[in-house]
């Protein structure tokens, strides 16, 4: 059975790591539901979360692969159970009289920030699970949305 699994590789920051990462992912035929980098607190290491769709079989394959690829140093696959996942959502809204309430009452709800509001627009950071951000979504739709953007996950395993 497909489901969708999360996989964390820690890379050395180095020039076509990305491009290799990415061409081992379309040369197997593996879709990429979403794709967070960053860096870590380890000078010159970076932090991929990867999600993707397959079953147990397909994710030790891509584990196995990624981690044969110069410059990756470590694989893990992060489990719902055992990790922490967050995705986050910036989102530029049309901020008036006839929208503030809902606005403000959305904010709360969510426990989200206001960023900036100039000429009429506020941007707001919405952070939390995927399920929290689908439903912030969902209520989006119901208000002058002007732009937005949303990452990928973000994952770590909980404990040493």
């Amino acid at each position: 059975m497909k489901a969708r699994q999360v996989i964390s590789l820690e890379v050395e920051d180095k020039p076509g790591v990305l491009s290799r990462i990415s061409t081992l992912f379309s040369r197997r035929g593996y879709n990429v539901d979403s794709l967070t980098v960053g860096h870590t607190h380890q000078p010159g290491i970076s932090r991929f979360t990867i999600v993707v769709q397959g079953d147990e079989r397909t994710l030790e394959q891509i584990r196995k692969q990624s981690q044969k690829l110069i410059h990756v140093l470590t694989t893990t696959h992060l489990e719902k159970e055992s990790s922490v996942m967050r995705e986050f959502a910036l989102v530029k809204l049309e901020y008036n009289e006839d929208t503030s309430q809902q606005i403000n009452e959305l904010v709360d709800l969510y426990g989200a920030r206001m960023l900036d509001s100039t000429d009429g627009a506020l941007i707001v950071e919405f952070s939390g699970t995927e399920r929290k951000i689908d439903l912030v979504f969902e209520e989006l739709k119901e208000l002058p949305v002007l732009e937005s953007i949303r990452t990928g996950k973000l994952g770590m395993k909980i404990g040493k």
